[in-house]
């Protein structure tokens, strides 16, 4: 294989890695619902706007079949994905943030690793360096970044209150 297709063969196969990985619920077991926490339950029927005839049904006349499994996996679902779409927009509030520093930045290129804890406010306490960049001005960068970013982004009432462990990659490649 030439250096191209090698090249071409790794994006293909990290882009399904990272679509599998977005599609995972790496937030563990759902807790159940505490008191004052909304419960969404979706209904997927529709109400016909004319009276009934003797071929349709009133909707009283109706069995609904107990699919709480079903409710329930759906509700679950609902959630994941407000979660994963929540954490993207952590993401991109931080990469909105990462050249907001006092040096030029302009040259780097790298990427640091930095986890943080994103608390029931929507605020980021536990700002850490996972994996050093290698450049010290990288690494302050986007520590810096993060602590910008935070209570910047509201979550969804259905993600719920609990405290998260985020890891991110600010990623610095000349200019972008």
């Amino acid at each position: 294989m030439t250096r191209n297709q090698i090249f071409l063969l790794c994006i293909a196969v990290s882009c399904c890695l990272h679509l599998w990985a977005l599609d995972r619920d790496w937030g563990g077991s759902e807790t159940p619902a505490m008191a004052g926490e909304e419960i969404i339950v979706p209904a997927d029927f529709t109400i016909a706007a004319e009276a009934p005839t003797e071929n349709t049904l009133a909707l009283e006349q109706m069995e609904v079949p107990d699919d709480s499994r079903s409710a329930e996996s759906a509700a679950r679902r609902r959630r994941r994905m407000a979660r994963a779409h929540y954490f993207q927009r952590v993401r991109e509030t931080v990469e909105r943030y990462k050249f907001q520093y006092e040096a030029d930045l302009s040259r780097l290129l790298g990427n640091a690793l930095c986890s943080f804890r994103i608390l029931p406010d929507d605020t980021f306490a536990d700002i850490r360096l996972r994996r050093s960049s290698g450049d010290p001005l990288m690494d302050a960068a986007a520590l810096n970044a993060i602590r910008s970013a935070s209570g910047k982004v509201k979550r969804p009432k259905i993600v719920g209150r609990q405290t998260f462990l985020l890891s991110i990659a600010v990623k610095y490649q000349l200019n972008m």
